[in-house]
């Protein structure tokens, strides 16, 4: 009697680890047939955890995939399948710091068949429903992660009659394998027809195939078959497997195709691709900007709203939710929901929510709100360059000018990557009344190694608005236009030595017109005292101005360029007139 209940006392604490190493003995010891397929079952996702004070391994999810691997294990023949033990599987885990308990992520879970060679490997969840349990999975080719074939649902009162349900259907699902493996080389070798054939062939060894009809499909697309043939086999392949984004790409390029009549059902259609793989962003990213630019890209609103309600909590589909908001341009909503998102999970949080978010409100014209967003950006990344470069673009389009300056500068002094920063302090310089201190900054920010032509064209503008200033002076003051005119050759010399080779005709055109007009005041000048420095210094100028206008090419009116040549010409001749009159030597 004491050694009986020693015994079943030893046998009640045994852990869950010793007892589930117990029942896989078999596996763990024996080698793989050099034939067999081998396939990894991880731990199955589950709400149900271990309860509190025990192992994880008492979680539904890891003993759903223990029993699993166990089952599988016992109904296919040793050189058919092998199926991968834990003591090959765990230690990846480990060293990658993954939980071995804890059902994984599906690039993790291919990954890890990758470093292990699995050919394939099972998926699956696992829960309580009422009195019983509710277990799901997919068989997934190791070669792409995208060839997944749904093996059903299981549901019973007892777990193991569960899941006896998915490895029948498991059975089942493995008959196509050898069609879609055939098709998929067939395809490598574009051997279009063969491939078709092998698919059909795998197709009827299991109707409900999703494998054999993915690789059907891109035989069918390659061989140029009609649209319809190939929309056909993508909607049954969507209809067997609503997850699969191979089968609605091919879905939503038909409705492309179909033109603005079919705007709707190409915004429903990616909306179920973003739902599916809602983490590859650019994907996402495209589908968003498709749905925004569609006829009526508001009918996403509803279906999302509807799948919101439907899985409250949802991190994904919030996220969703939130992008489809930007997308219908709900920014006041969209805001909203950003903060709702941010309560559940801070890492949202993150430099795109700040940028997209600001950029929502900046298409609405709220600049100040766009500001703000981007400013709690900055306080969370003060050294994110597109956050601060876009919270001073913001200021300075809701008109807080010195604020937008000073946050600039700050920038700039922390050596902050601002995109076009020397630009936008000239621009705040110009917006601000600051001209003087315009050409000052440029040769600073071209001297400390700046190399935008947004610069350089500032110089540019900066000699071009002197020469109207001077232009102006000529009627009222001709000794103030002459010294005005004099600066402006100045600053064009400066601006030649630093313009793009884009730039150069701009500043030889400017170099020629000043030069003009500054020749024909000097021979003004020279007259009252038949000045024979100031002759000489017009006809240098004129000189000049013969050279630099042919430069400017087709900055100016083809008009207006020979009307300045003509001057140049006219006045060179009168210059040699005056020269010679005034006796000079």
């Amino acid at each position: 009697m004491r050694l009986g209940f020693t015994a079943a006392v030893a046998a009640i604490a045994i852990p869950a680890s010793v007892s589930a190493q117990s029942r896989i003995g078999s596996m763990a010891n024996r080698a793989p047939d050099k034939d067999a397929s081998q396939v990894m079952i991880t731990s199955f996702k589950s709400t149900e955890k271990a309860p509190p004070g025990k192992s994880p391994e008492n979680g539904l999810g890891y003993q759903a995939s223990e029993e699993m691997r166990r089952k599988v294990d016992g109904a296919f023949p040793a050189k058919q399948i092998w199926v991968i033990p834990v003591e090959r599987i765990n230690p990846n885990l480990v060293a990658s710091a993954f939980s071995t308990t804890d059902a994984l992520e599906p690039h993790d879970a291919k990954q890890l068949a990758v470093q292990i060679r699995a050919d394939e490997y099972i998926a699956g969840t696992a829960n309580r429903v009422g009195e019983g349990y509710k277990v799901e999975a997919d068989l997934v080719l190791t070669r792409d992660i995208n060839a997944r074939q749904p093996l059903g649902v299981g549901e019973a009162p007892k777990l193991g009659d569960a899941l006896n349900i998915l490895v029948k259907e498991y059975k089942e699902a493995r008959k196509q394998l050898e069609g879609e493996k055939k098709c998929v080389n067939s395809v490598r070798d574009q051997k279009y027809a063969e491939a078709i054939q092998f698919a059909n062939l795998g197709i009827t060894a299991y109707p409900k195939s999703t494998l054999a009809r993915a690789c059907l499909l891109n035989a069918l697309y390659l061989s140029k078959a009609s649209s319809d043939e190939i929309v056909k086999v993508a909607k049954e392949l969507s209809a067997l497997d609503p997850r699969s984004n191979t089968a609605l790409k091919f879905v939503a390029d038909a409705y492309r195709k179909g033109g603005p009549e079919k705007s709707d059902s190409l915004v429903v259609t990616l909306l179920r691709m973003m739902r599916n793989d809602s983490k590859n962003t650019t994907m996402v990213r495209e589908a968003i900007e498709e749905i925004a630019g569609a006829k009526n890209p508001g009918i996403a609103r509803p279906i999302i709203d509807s799948a919101v309600v439907q899985n409250p909590g949802d991190p994904e589909l919030l996220r969703l939710r939130w992008k489809i908001l930007g997308a219908v341009k709900d920014y006041k909503e969209m805001r909203a929901q950003g903060m709702e998102l941010i309560r559940l999970d801070t890492s949202f949080a993150d430099t795109t929510y700040f940028s997209t978010t600001a950029n929502a409100y900046a298409q609405d014209s709220a600049f100040q709100l766009a500001a703000s967003a981007a400013a709690e950006g900055v306080k969370k990344f003060p050294t994110d360059a597109y956050l601060v470069g876009f919270e001073i673009q913001m200021l300075q389009k809701a008109g807080q000018l010195q604020q937008a300056y000073d946050k600039l500068n700050s920038a700039m002094a922390a050596k902050i990557p601002v995109p076009n920063a020397g630009a936008q302090k000239i621009s705040l310089l110009v917006a601000l009344g600051k001209s003087n201190e315009i050409l000052p900054v440029a040769r600073e920010l071209i001297a400390s190694g700046d190399t935008t032509a947004s610069t350089r064209q500032f110089v540019i503008n900066a000699a071009n608005g002197k020469f109207g200033a001077a232009q102006a002076l000529m009627k009222t003051d001709a000794a103030a236009a002459d010294a005005s005119f004099t600066e402006t050759l100045g600053l064009l010399a400066f601006a030649d030595s630093v313009a793009t080779r884009e730039q150069k005709p701009q500043v030889a055109f400017l170099k020629g017109a000043t030069s003009i007009l500054l020749a024909n005041l000097k021979a003004a000048a020279s007259q009252p005292t038949k000045s024979c420095d100031l002759a000489r210094t017009a006809k240098g100028l004129t000189t000049d101005a013969m050279i630099a206008l042919p430069q400017g090419g087709a900055s100016a009116p083809k008009a207006t360029m020979d009307q300045l040549m003509g001057m140049a010409i006219q006045l060179d001749t009168q210059l040699v007139q005056l020269i010679s009159s005034y006796s000079c030597k």
